[in-house]
């Protein structure tokens, strides 16, 4: 799976090297989380399959595999860590989790008895991302889809929520409706703009992140936190309260039989305790919300066994799928030998329907009015200390920030954008987004750059640092804004033909970023691009922008800029790297109109 917003540019930055630390009493509004994949079974056999090149790292312990260099079966004693993008298939069924992060598998056992654990880590908006694949709806609205990934990144962040079998590997999450399903594929365009426009965003309650939940179909009834989960008994904003909108999107009917034989079967994996010959089945205890909490079993000589009705919808699912009983709303009996269910709604029904929130949506409800409905009182926000992102517009730019932008700070930023535009006048109109980052988790979680680059360009959305971030590393805002601006300017133009190198040292030299520091270019122009992509270092990013604006003066010298901007679009014409290589770079030079 490619990273869900796609290929940024970065800057090269002078200074220290500035490390993604969190704000202080949160998270920064995002972090790594790590899923368990095939959660909803045991795996005993895999194959591992780097996907592209260049494009991971991986180390093998305890086996003959250092490192990966094709598809690896395990087997035995085996542990691996990789970094990039994997393919891990299950041999058995051909089942495939494909994902960028950093990987942990562990085998464990011998024979019959060998068990492989596979956990991913990857950041949280790639991973709220990956929920709005599996669980949100087709044409899903805009508004119930950022709302959907608010709650999933609150969910995300809340910590674990997923038990781990003894002696397995940990992990926060997994990838079943057990927590939320994900799909590591593709992100849709609807889906990344949804993660894009609440990045960051969760739900608080006062100063503590909420405890929030979300089912497919409530039936038109919330439930109670407090009935699925005892734990959560009290928690205000998770009541139960009818719901109109999901009415009126259908109630969501659903039947389903089961075997007596499979049920005892089930029963037996699970540790319940039913009768051998089960005579009637019946609710014996209901919610506020009328799901069932208790069910009876009767055997034919009048004994009755209690399980619970959460207990029987899970261990149930574990074993048929989880939609096979899709939520506690139902009633229940015994019909030629099975035992039949005939319910309302899809899931357990506590705090987001997403039924009602796709029809609140439709009615033209926002993002925040649908959240106030299933969670009242609580408020969306970054960090504990504001109001999530706010949006302003000055000029042809949009700024996105979590605080206000002050009429000074508005004024710097339409005047460098007239100065960006005077120095490379662009050929269409383009209105740029300024998004300040409240944190540099924040900004890492935006861009997926190092914690050593201060700002990130994408299309015409410009992300920077923190402005105590960028004091840190000896820049001024405005110079690294407007050096973004031309980034913006210069993409706009560029096609898939342009080198990054070609890019990239245009702008640092409409930018007059030079100074004294251009010497003749002796690194090849692939190397460039390659260091420019993936550097691995501060001094490397550097080092290749030193190159790529030295390969640019170079050739502006000898072909001017007219000619070099056209290059943007057309390609570079055979041979004029080479000829550029050859050409000393010219320090009177610096400044075109």
């Amino acid at each position: 799976m490619k990273p869900p917003f796609g290929l940024v540019l970065l800057i090269a930055v002078m200074g220290a090297s500035f490390g993604l630390s969190a704000a202080p009493m949160s998270d920064g509004g995002g972090r790594d989380v790590s899923v368990a994949l095939f959660s909803t079974h045991r795996l005993h056999a895999v194959t591992v399959t780097p996907v592209g090149a260049n494009s991971w790292i991986a180390r093998c312990a305890r086996c003959a595999h250092e490192p990966l260099t094709a598809a690896l079966h395990i087997a035995g004693a085996t542990e691996i860590f990789a970094g990039g993008a994997l393919r891990v298939t299950e041999d058995a069924t051909r089942d495939v989790r494909a994902g960028v992060g950093l990987w942990h598998l562990r085998a464990s056992g011998r024979g019959d008895a060998l068990e492989i654990d596979v956990v991913l880590t990857l950041p949280s908006e790639r991973y709220v991302a990956a929920v709005l694949n599996a669980e949100a709806a087709s044409g899903e609205p805009a508004e119930s889809l950022r709302a959907l990934a608010i709650v999933a990144r609150s969910y995300a962040l809340n910590g674990s929520h997923f038990v781990v079998r003894r002696g397995h590997l940990t992990a926060n999450l997994c990838d079943s409706t057990e927590c939320e399903a994900v799909n590591l594929g593709p992100v849709s365009q609807a889906n990344e703009d949804a993660v894009r426009a609440t990045a960051g965003e969760t739900l608080w309650f006062g100063e503590r992140r909420a405890e929030v939940f979300f089912s497919q179909s409530c039936g038109g009834l919330i439930e109670d936190a407090g009935a699925v989960w005892p734990n959560l008994r009290g928690l205000h904003y998770l009541p139960s309260h009818a719901d109109p909108y999901c009415v009126r999107r259908g109630t969501a009917q659903w039947h389903a039989e089961l075997p007596l034989a499979k049920l005892t079967e089930i029963a037996q994996t699970q540790g319940w305790r039913v009768p051998a010959n089960i005579l009637s089945a019946n609710v014996m205890e209901r919610s506020v919300s009328h799901r069932a909490l208790r069910v009876a079993f009767t055997s034919d000589d009048g004994t009755i066994s209690i399980v619970a009705a959460s207990a029987l919808r899970f261990g149930i699912g574990r074993a048929l799928g989880w939609n096979y009983v899709r939520s506690d709303a139902y009633e229940i009996g015994v019909r030629n030998g099975a035992l039949v269910f005939d319910g309302r709604g899809h899931g357990h029904g506590v705090g987001f329907c997403q039924a009602g929130a796709a029809e609140m949506a439709s009615e033209g409800r926002n993002t925040r009015r649908i959240l106030a409905f299933y969670f009242p009182g609580t408020i969306v926000r970054i960090l504990p200390v504001d109001e999530g992102w706010q949006e302003a517009s000055v000029g042809a730019l949009t700024l996105r920030s979590t605080q206000p932008f002050s009429a000074e700070r508005k004024s710097m930023i339409v005047q460098l954008w007239s100065d960006a535009q005077r120095r490379f006048p662009p050929r269409r109109t383009i209105i740029p987004q300024i998004v300040l980052a409240p944190t540099s988790e924040m900004f890492r979680q935006l861009t997926n750059q190092p914690g050593w680059a201060l700002a990130s360009t994408r299309g015409s959305t410009i992300v920077l640092q923190p402005d105590v971030v960028l004091r840190a590393n000896g820049r001024d805002a405005s110079g690294t804004l407007l050096h973004e601006m031309l980034h913006v300017l210069v993409e706009d133009e560029a096609s898939v033909k342009a080198p990054m190198w070609l890019r990239e040292g245009l702008v640092e030299v409409l930018a007059d970023e030079l100074k004294e520091r251009i010497s003749v270019n002796a690194m090849p122009a692939a190397v460039i691009d390659r260091a420019l992509i993936h550097a691995d270092s501060l001094r490397e990013s550097e080092a290749a922008h030193l190159a790529a604006t030295a390969l640019v003066v170079s050739l502006i010298a000898r072909y001017g800029l007219s000619a070099v901007r056209g290059w943007l679009s057309s390609g570079m014409p055979a041979g004029v790297e080479r000829s550029a290589l050859l050409v000393s770079p010219d320090k009177n030079s610096r400044t075109f109109s």
